[in-house]
């Protein structure tokens, strides 16, 4: 029988400490596969996995709460492995990625019972280790019937009201399912990458010198192969990284989820070259956007 970490008493939550509350996930959606990756820093110290591959074709990521202890002892609340071993124990061969996406829905009132009803009574207040206006979010991507789908599932928090809303899932991949080049998002944290769509930006600049096959081809409309895929996700992450040095950072893992055939994950220590150059007789302008 698999122990809980999660039925505690409301007493406990009342010092309740966060740890690893801080994520950058990027993912990047080709024609042939989906690529997702993490940093893995742990605050305020530390390292921590915050995403993993299910079954050779799911992934499951958390972007925020990845660890909440008690202070008074260490009593652990919520640990996202152990969580995603749950989950895991929960998939079925017909589980599709929706139906994914609906456990980890179904299972978030459970797991976080403590902090709801520790922000209703007012015994955990806005800031308190670093709550903000999300409580948890989880990104799930994988297949469906050939075509890519990703979610997100998430819990906000009315702090004047003192409730939590949700949660919430949203499918924000496909809205056009069947692109023929490829297109990336992220979630969590960016301090830099939310300048990549600015040409003067240094994180743009930092991603065209580190990438410029894979500009060249995203700028074009072009797909991506899923080794230019890693690369993009290693390298948007990377710079992230080193200009949010406080809440993201190395190791990094990237997942990959081909669209035919099971999916493999790679960890990175440090920020290792891409191998992404252009041939010395290639001649190519920087592209004045991205999007």
């Amino acid at each position: 029988m698999r122990k809980s970490y999660f039925a505690v008493p409301l007493l406990i939550a009342l010092f309740l400490s966060r740890y690893a509350a801080a994520t950058t996930v990027v993912y990047i959606v080709t024609p042939t596969g989906i690529v997702v990756g993490a940093d893995g820093k742990a605050t305020p110290t530390g390292t921590v996995l915050k995403i993993f591959l299910l079954r050779g074709k799911y992934v499951l990521a958390n972007v925020d709460i990845e660890r909440a202890e008690s202070k008074d002892g260490g009593t652990v609340l919520y640990d996202f492995p152990t969580w995603t071993g749950i989950i895991d124990g929960k998939i079925r061969p017909e589980t599709t990625v929706a139906a994914l996406s609906l456990i980890v829905e179904n299972e978030m009132p459970k797991t976080f019972s403590f902090a709801i009803e520790g922000i209703k009574s007012g015994a955990i207040e806005k800031g308190d280790t670093g709550l903000e206006d999300i409580l948890v979010s989880y990104m799930v991507a994988g297949y469906e019937s050939g075509v890519p789908a990703i979610y997100n599932i998430w819990f906000n928090v009315d702090w004047n009201q003192k409730t939590v809303i949700g949660p919430h899932r949203v499918l924000l991949q496909p809205e056009q399912g069947q692109r023929t080049d490829s297109r990336f998002g992220l979630f969590g944290q960016h301090v830099a990458l939310s300048q990549l769509g600015d040409a003067q930006s240094n994180a743009h600049k930092k991603a065209v010198a580190k990438l410029p096959l894979e500009y060249q081809a995203l700028d074009a409309g072009k797909e991506l192969t899923l080794k230019q895929a890693s690369n993009f996700v290693r390298a948007l992450l990377a710079i992230e990284a080193e200009a949010n040095p406080k809440f993201v950072g190395f190791p990094i893992t990237v997942v990959t989820i081909p669209r035919i055939g099971r999916g493999w994950v790679r960890k990175y220590k440090t920020d290792v070259s891409t191998f992404s150059s252009l041939p010395k007789s290639t001649q190519w302008k920087q592209p004045t956007k991205h999007n």
